[in-house]
This record gives structure tokens, C-alpha cells and sequence, in this order.
């Protein structure tokens, strides 16, 4: 991590106003500024866009596991990611990849059937990639993020968030809630980001080419690279198809 003096700290965090945020905050202020991204925590008891309410007993392991995630990622492979700047009392600072995101419906409906075709074409290929990152326990197919604690970070869709041994035991741990009786128990659980959003995807400014992957605070390695909580919470559509057509590793 490059080495920031407490003036380019204090100039960062003079610059996030309101008018710096692309998004409401549901978790997390983000302030996009010109060169680098402020990812601040809510604090607690402070709640969310239209009252929702933030995850805080998992908020600091979430902002902890998003940088592992990218450090695996980039010694891995050459999907681009945001370097870590610096790391401050309830918030993180990122290098900007310069680009545009969908953060909002009307922008994604209002590209070309071709552009979207080419963008699912294009994640479908991250997502495979993503598969040569290693567990962190050799010989054995866990379910478990990368924080030393190993829970899976999707409490509102799981009942229990491990980590697993395997993904036959993490299929009987959450039988019943959506898609998890559907996936292949014999499903190798491969490193995957868990929210695929478009609104953390950054395309170039002819909205044709991804160019860099945000937000990997859910990352782990999970059965069928995530398709099943893909299912759950994509709100975009047409973009429900992303999985379409994986052939994902099996025992």
C-alpha cells in the first residue's frame, strides 16, 4: 500500500460531501472524488436510504474481507480491480477506476440489446477466472469467506453462514431457503464475488467493455460460483440470465 501523509488524508475526507455520492447509502457512504473512492461505514444505530437497516455486526469483518478478496484477485488473475490507498477508523480509501457504472435501471434499459449481450459475455468470463484462486485449506472444498471467522456474508439469505466443510453440509444447513436445494451437491465451491450488481460493475465510456470490479466485501468461495444468491438478489432485468450457461466444477 503506497504511503499517504495525514494531508492528502485530510484533503480526501474534506472533499466528501453529498454532492460526491453517485448513490444513496444503505452501509456505506461512498464518495466518488476525482482520483479515489472514500468508502465510509454507517455508524451505529445510524440507519440506511428509506430506513434500512445496516448489517453493523459485520460491517468491520465486510470492509476486512473486500481487501483480502482483491488481494487474491490480483495475485491470481488480471481481472482489475481498485488498489487500497488507505486504511482509516471506519473507513477505506481506493484508488478510482476511471469508467461509468449502472447504479441505475433507466441506464442499463436504455443500452443496446448488443452492448448487453457483450457485457454478460464479458462477466461470465471474470466469473470462470475467478475459479483458479485457491482455497485457503488445501485439500478440502470448503464454503467460507476470507476472513478468519469464514461466514458467508449473505444473512438475510441464509440460515446459518457457516463456513462449511463442504457443499453438501452447507446445503443442509440452509435446506429450504431459495435456490440452495437446487444447486449440485457435488458442486466444488469456487472463489466467487457474490454480488454481481450491475451497479459494481465499471464499463468504459462507450459502455461496451468492462473495465474494472468493485465491492468484494461478500466474496468467498461458494458452490456454483454464486448463482443461487444471484437468484435471490438481482433486481435488474434481463440480468438474471447471467449465469446462464456456466458448466461450474463438480467432484
Amino acid at each position: 500500500m503506497t504511503h499517504f501523509t495525514s494531508t492528502d488524508v485530510d484533503r480526501w475526507l474534506s472533499q466528501c460531501s453529498e454532492d460526491k455520492k453517485q448513490m444513496p447509502a444503505f452501509e456505506r457512504h461512498i464518495y466518488l472524488l476525482d482520483d479515489v473512492v472514500v468508502k465510509k461505514r454507517l455508524e451505529e444505530g445510524e440507519k440506511g436510504y428509506r430506513g434500512f437497516e445496516p448489517e453493523f455486526d459485520t460491517l468491520e469483518k465486510r470492509d476486512e474481507n473486500e481487501i483480502l478478496a482483491m488481494e487474491q484477485v490480483k495475485k491470481y488473475t488480471d481481472i482489475p480491480v481498485p488498489d487500497l490507498l488507505y486504511r482509516g477508523e471506519g473507513y477505506n480509501v481506493f484508488r478510482r477506476i476511471p469508467g461509468k457504472t449502472l447504479y441505475h435501471p433507466d441506464h442499463w434499459e436504455a443500452l443496446h440489446l448488443n452492448q448487453r449481450a457483450s457485457i454478460r459475455l464479458q462477466v461470465q468470463s471474470l466469473i470462470r477466472k475467478l475459479w483458479c484462486i485457491p482455497t485457503p485449506i488445501t485439500g478440502q472444498y470448503s464454503v467460507r469467506s476470507l476472513v478468519p471467522s469464514g461466514e458467508i456474508f449473505r444473512k438475510r439469505q441464509l440460515n446459518d453462514v457457516g463456513p462449511f466443510p463442504s457443499t453438501a453440509t452447507f446445503m443442509a444447513a440452509n435446506s429450504g431457503k431459495p435456490g440452495i436445494d437446487e444447486i449440485n451437491p457435488l458442486s466444488i465451491p469456487v472463489f466467487s464475488h457474490l454480488d454481481w450488481d450491475l451497479s459494481n460493475i465499471i464499463l468504459a465510456p462507450n459502455m461496451d467493455t468492462v473495465v474494472g470490479v468493485v465491492d468484494w466485501e461478500r466474496a468467498c468461495w461458494f458452490p456454483e460460483a454464486g448463482k443461487s444468491m444471484h437468484a435471490v438478489a438481482n433486481h435488474w432485468e434481463g440480468w438474471e440470465t447471467l449465469f446462464d450457461g456456466l458448466e461450474f466444477p463438480v467432484r
